[in-house]
């Protein structure tokens, strides 16, 4: 009774935020404020929403080695961001809530209830084998991205030596559960991650694109096959899948163009020909404790370089009374694009070719993304070796996917796994000194569970710290 009055809840939730948080630049109906939804037409609405869209993956970015804060920042009163961002030991006060892990289950939540019921909906006009199996596929590959998320915020990265005994996340299938699940295995979790996948490409009625940025095509589970088999360090199949992805869509945005657009809201997620899935945070609990927003490290600075593009589109150039900081805030918080998009695969492409000997061809993948990232007056003239070219991509893909969802602190998850990429880093205070570190392969590069989020499901096993 515990679990209904709770999907009672959670659904109703969804429904009325739906109904709110739908745009109308999304060209889709308006998601229906029915909690109990049975029928095709109510699953395309509620995969209509935007919310699905809109994620709580900041969290991640704050533990990376992208961003820094400052002294006052540091020594303000004590909040989960500060103690998050000096890898602490006690992240969670006993009250807190996680809202990346409540509002991710809710999505998943959310999908399951599709898939339970998708099968048994009446027949009506809605109801035909096209509608309805594109429907599944949506829904499959939603929760893969969400699932991909998950096991690599709270789980080790993905090591085939252990990968079965590792503790992932708790995988919840079925929305008619009431079970408590204790944690899967990073290798379960992967599994289904890539099943679900697989199963929602192999639809012949769901098209290489959706219809617009929130609705998922094979385009969008090309790529996130491509970065699941990347995370497992299978270069093959990881390589394989960018193919697929870049066969159907592989335009750039040039930065250079007087038509280039900052994102600060969804809706400017879909004039751009990158996005093969459209994912975005809004951040305003930061901005609330601190009433500024983020500066970008020192490491992400000297990797960017202040004449890279992504560097001046995304940052206030420091001054003699002022730091750099973040331009992407409105109001009382900040915007992050987390979507999945073409730069991403080409990165992963370009590291699948490096790892297998193919220098010169990552190096011309390189050259076609950083020729729409930096100013034109710049002659982008390496030489690809093998002493080089790997160290090329992964500084490639920093500068791209930075502040991204948490891309970075997995890529530095795996990395460690590699004796010659692993490092440890570390906090500096205004003048230059360690205040914190953060040692290769420490647990402390797992987000741990809340108290509120264990005190819910004890089966939940804590992650060490």
């Amino acid at each position: 009774m515990m679990y209904k009055r709770t999907l009672f809840f959670l659904l109703a939730i969804f429904g009325l935020y739906s109904l709110q948080s739908c745009k109308k630049f999304l060209d889709v109906s308006p998601s229906s404020t029915s909690i109990n939804p049975t029928t095709i037409k109510d699953f395309q609405e509620m995969l209509n929403s935007d919310s699905l869209s809109l994620c709580h993956f900041f969290l991640l970015d704050i533990m990376s080695d992208d961003l820094t804060f400052s002294d006052a920042q540091v020594t303000a009163p004590s909040n989960f961001y500060q103690r998050s961002y000096l890898w602490q030991s006690l992240i969670w006060n006993p009250s807190d809530a996680d809202v990346m892990y409540n509002s991710t289950y809710t999505r998943i939540l959310q999908m399951n209830v599709i898939l339970d019921r998708v099968n048994a909906a009446p027949a009506d006009q809605f109801n035909t084998p096209e509608n309805k199996s594109v429907v599944i596929s949506q829904a499959l590959i939603n929760r893969a991205w969400y699932y991909l998320q998950l096991v690599n915020a709270y789980g080790p990265a993905y090591d085939p030596a252990t990968a079965t005994t590792d503790n992932g996340v708790p995988l919840v299938l079925s929305a008619g559960t009431n079970t408590l699940p204790a944690r899967a295995s990073v290798a379960q979790v992967y599994s289904q991650i890539i099943a679900d996948l697989k199963a929602a490409i192999s639809n012949p009625y769901l098209g290489s694109k959706g219809s617009d940025v929130i609705h998922p095509g094979k385009s969008a589970g090309y790529a996130l096959l491509s970065r699941a088999y990347l995370y497992q360090g299978d270069y093959v199949a990881a390589s394989n899948y960018a193919d697929s992805t870049l066969a159907t869509q592989s335009a750039l945005q040039n930065y250079n163009a007087t038509t280039y657009l900052n994102p600060s809201q969804l809706p400017d997620l879909v004039s751009n020909p990158e996005i093969l899935l459209g994912r975005a945070s809004f951040d305003l609990a930061f901005y609330s404790f601190y009433v500024n927003t983020i500066m970008p490290s020192a490491t992400l600075t000297s990797t960017l370089t202040t004449s890279d593009l992504r560097y001046t589109k995304k940052f206030f150039s420091p001054s003699r009374f002022s730091p750099a900081t973040y331009r992407l805030a409105l109001g009382l918080g900040m915007f992050f694009d987390h979507s999945v998009g073409v730069p991403e695969v080409m990165l992963i492409k370009a590291e699948c070719l490096a790892r297998s000997g193919s220098f010169a061809a990552a190096g011309t993948l390189l050259a076609r993304l950083r020729a729409n990232r930096l100013p034109t007056s710049i002659v982008d003239n390496r030489t690809y070796t093998a002493a080089n070219t790997l160290g090329y991509v992964l500084d490639e893909r920093r500068r791209e996917l930075f502040y991204h969802g948490g891309l970075r602190l997995f890529d530095l998850k795996r990395l460690n796994k590699d004796a010659a990429l692993k490092q440890d880093i570390r906090r500096l205070n205004n003048a230059g000194v360690p205040i914190a570190t953060l040692s290769a392969g420490s647990p402390r590069y797992l987000v741990p569970f809340s108290p509120t989020v264990l005190a819910a499901n004890p089966n939940i096993i804590q992650n060490p710290r």
